[in-house]
């Protein structure tokens, strides 16, 4: 992690997961130094529910920080004997030898996704020092927060639309819109895709029978082993169109639909400024009327003591909760008009990521295409 060498930090790395439940297990690894912890390295089990249970304990307390979407919960490959395969299982196509999961290699494991998660989370310098994440690591029991009722705000009364913030943030909710839209058509274009890869197999499969039927009329036992050759090739070009299917859907498509979620909640997380502001300027409106109240009191002509100073004390209080207002709204706005700047580069990191591996498992399985020909040609 990017953090390792800095002091106050919290490491969390999953070192093994019992997938043979309905809510898989996750054993996690802490290392941490930073004080609030009663214990600095630690092995603790959770359930993916419990990931779960974390990310909406985080969005619910920590109104200035944009969390990122849990990952959906890793499915695992196994093989004909029963063994877990690695998470880029296309590499197995064709194979004498199956390469089976290497735990060492975190880039290549089922639950790379959600330990990618985690290193975001635990890097982000405002929900370190969280009681949230320290009761995730701490807790013997599992974790179960007790999530605090929201705070408790009077309706806004002053209305704001987005004409009311600055040219950034019009400009980041038009960017977060122009994505989420092509994402959306991305993803309808990878899910065509990965049809036509299913449509295309069972061609392979039709035009195999063609040549079993063909075959079996043919009276030369040359032709009719070439045939019988063919049709075996048509079955082997089936089964990789297959996988090449599932493979753009693990690789772009399962992506492609993180980063829709991940854009929506960036979309509610922007609302928050919204909102934020809304709520400070009800209470500088509340002020205001506040202070005309006190300045009708010192211009009447007799003062009622009792009215002067309840009108005195609701004037302190307002203008405490417009310091208040004003406060929280500068925080959300700074810090998650800064979450979304830093969230840019790594969806960038993200998508390239998943491009290389969708590339990468194309180029080995168009391969093996060609080698089925190779293998065809040769007998012919």
């Amino acid at each position: 992690m990017s953090k390792q060498n800095q002091m106050n930090s919290v490491e969390l790395l999953i070192s093994t997961v019992d997938y043979h439940r309905k809510d898989p297990v996750f054993w996690i690894e802490a290392n941490t130094d930073l004080q609030k912890y009663k214990q600095k390295h630690r092995r603790f089990p959770r359930y993916y529910s419990e990931l779960q249970k974390l990310h909406d304990h985080l969005v619910a307390t920590l109104e200035d920080v944009f969390v990122p979407v849990l990952p959906a919960c890793p499915i695992p490959r196994y093989d004909k004997e029963g063994r877990r395969v690695v998470r880029q299982w296309w590499f197995n196509v064709g194979r004498n030898t199956i390469i089976q999961s290497d735990n060492n290699d975190n880039t290549d494991r089922v639950e790379y996704k959600l330990q990618r998660w985690l290193d975001r989370i635990v890097d982000h310098p405002r929900i370190q020092p969280s009681e949230g994440l320290r009761e995730f690591v701490e807790s013997e029991v599992g974790f179960r927060p007790l999530l605090k009722k929201g705070r408790q705000t009077k309706p806004a009364t002053v209305p704001v639309s987005e004409r009311d913030m600055e040219p950034a943030y019009i400009q980041q909710q038009a960017y977060l819109a122009d994505i989420l839209q092509s994402f959306q058509d991305l993803s309808r274009q990878i899910e065509r895709t990965s049809s036509e890869h299913k449509m295309l197999s069972q061609s392979w499969v039709e035009l195999g029978s063609s040549w079993i039927t063909y075959g079996g009329r043919e009276r030369n036992p040359c032709l009719f082993i070439l045939y019988k050759g063919i049709t075996k090739g048509c079955q082997q070009l089936s089964a990789i169109e297959k996988s090449q299917a599932c493979s753009t859907t693990e690789t772009l498509g399962d992506e492609v639909n993180y980063q829709i979620r991940n854009t929506e909640a960036a979309q509610a997380t922007m609302q928050r400024r919204l909102g934020a502001l809304s709520e400070y300027l009800t209470s500088r409106k509340q002020t205001e009327h506040s202070l005309r109240q006190v300045e009708r009191l010192k211009s009447s002509g007799s003062i009622d003591r009792t009215r002067a100073d309840g009108a005195i004390k609701d004037l302190e209080i307002a203008r405490r909760t417009e310091r208040d207002s004003l406060k929280r709204y500068e925080a959300i706005d700074h810090h998650i008009e800064q979450d979304m700047r830093e969230q840019q580069p790594k969806l960038s990191r993200d998508m390239i990521s998943c491009l290389r591996e969708y590339a990468r498992s194309q180029i080995f399985l168009e391969k093996q295409k060609l080698a089925i020909w190779e293998s065809i040609q040769s007998s012919v």
